[in-house]
């Protein structure tokens, strides 16, 4: 399900979060990105989330909609 191999550690680090953006419940969603993939940054009132669509690692799109999207070209 994951792109490459340090984006599977960072998920594992807690530096990202992977699944739904209802089930975020710890923090606030900084940006309108309709996306499953999240950086999680500490903040003084728990924790800001930031959609990403592609990998910072590698650059692949990581959104379920974007990659099919990208996969039809």
């Amino acid at each position: 399900m994951f792109c490459c191999d340090l984006l599977t550690e960072a998920i594992d680090r807690g530096a990202f979060y992977y699944g739904a953006k209802n089930r975020i419940n710890d923090g606030r969603i900084v940006n309108e990105i309709e996306t499953e993939y999240f950086i999680r940054a500490a903040s003084s009132r728990g924790y800001d989330y930031l959609g990403v669509n592609y990998c910072p690692f590698c650059g692949r799109a990581l959104s379920l909609g974007l990659w099919q999207a990208e996969k039809k070209k």
